[in-house]
C-alpha cells in the first residue's frame, strides 16, 4: 500500500490509513498485539485508595502500551522502542507501588517543596523486583536491555529505514516513514504483547496474597489464552527462513 508523506496533512491522513488497514496487512499479528495492548488497559478494575502510586504509574504505562501499537504499526520503530521501555520501567514500579505503597520510595520534597526522584530509589526498587519476582524481572530486564541496547539511543543501524542512496548514486532518498519490513513488524508486534503479558503477570503475582487491586473477571483464564497465542505467533515467526538463516549464521535472536 502506498502512503503519502509529503505534508503534514498527508503524514497524518496516511498514519490513520496504516491503522486502519494494519489487520489486513499484518493479520493474526496485530490482531494478536491490539488484543495486549486493550487487555492491559482493562485488566485491572479496582485499586485500594492507598495504592494511588500504583494507579499513577498504571496510567502512564497503558498509554504508552498503546502508543507503541500505534508506533509499530505506522512505520516509527524506534519511537515504538522508547514508547515499550516507558511500558517496562513504569510496569516494575507499579509492580513495586502494589507491595510498597509508601511516597518515600519513589520521591523526595526538597525544602523548596519541590518533588524530586533520586535514581537510587529507581535502583531499590528494581532489587526488592529482582529478589521477590525474579522470574518475571529477569525477562523485564532482558527485554530492556534490548530496547536499550539496540533501539533507545541514535546508532546506525536505525538510520538504515529513514536513509537510501538510489541506485545511479545520485538521490538520497529520506522518508518520514521507516522502510517497512512485515518480517520485522511482526517480531515488534510479538515484542508488544510479550511485554505487556510481562508486566500483567507482575502485577499479578505481587498481588497474590496482598488483594489490594482488583483483575477483571476470569482474568487468569483470559491472560493464559492470549499467552498461548503469542507463543503461537513466536513459533510461526521463528520458523520463516529469514529466522532460521539467522540463526545459521549465528546470530542472536531474543524471540
Amino acid at each position: 500500500m502506498d502512503f503519502p508523506q509529503s505534508t503534514l496533512e498527508e503524514i497524518a491522513d496516511s498514519e490513520l490509513q496504516m491503522v486502519l488497514a494494519a489487520e489486513k496487512r499484518f493479520g493474526q499479528h496485530y490482531v494478536n498485539a491490539r488484543a495486549a495492548s486493550v487487555f492491559l488497559s482493562r485488566c485491572v478494575i479496582g485499586i485500594d485508595h492507598d495504592r494511588m502510586i500504583f494507579a499513577r504509574y498504571f496510567a502512564l504505562m497503558k498509554k504508552y502500551h498503546m502508543l507503541a501499537l500505534l508506533s509499530v504499526v505506522r512505520r516509527h520503530k524506534v519511537q515504538a522502542m522508547m514508547d515499550l521501555r516507558q511500558v517496562l520501567e513504569a510496569g516494575a514500579a507499579a509492580a513495586f507501588a502494589i507491595a510498597n505503597p509508601e511516597n518515600e520510595h519513589f520521591f523526595e520534597v526538597d525544602e523548596d517543596n519541590i518533588i524530586t526522584s533520586d535514581p537510587k530509589l529507581t535502583v531499590r526498587r528494581y532489587r526488592w523486583l529482582e529478589q521477590n519476582c525474579k522470574a518475571v524481572s529477569d525477562n523485564i530486564k532482558a527485554k530492556k536491555g534490548l530496547i536499550n541496547n539496540q533501539q533507545a539511543h541514535a546508532n546506525v543501524v536505525s538510520t538504515d529505514s529513514v536513509f537510501g542512496i538510489a541506485q545511479d548514486g545520485e538521490m538520497v532518498d529520506a522518508p518520514f516513514f521507516d522502510a517497512e519490513d512485515p518480517h520485522f513488524v511482526k517480531i515488534d508486534l510479538w515484542l508488544s504483547a510479550s511485554v505487556a503479558l510481562d508486566v500483567m503477570d507482575l502485577f499479578y503475582g505481587v498481588n497474590q496474597g496482598r488483594d489490594v487491586i482488583t483483575f477483571m473477571d476470569h482474568f487468569p483464564e483470559f491472560f493464559t489464552r492470549l499467552q498461548s497465542d503469542t507463543e503461537a505467533l513466536r513459533q510461526e515467526i521463528m520458523a520463516t527462513d529469514r529466522a532460521q538463516a539467522a540463526l545459521v549464521k549465528g546470530i542472536r535472536t531474543k524471540l
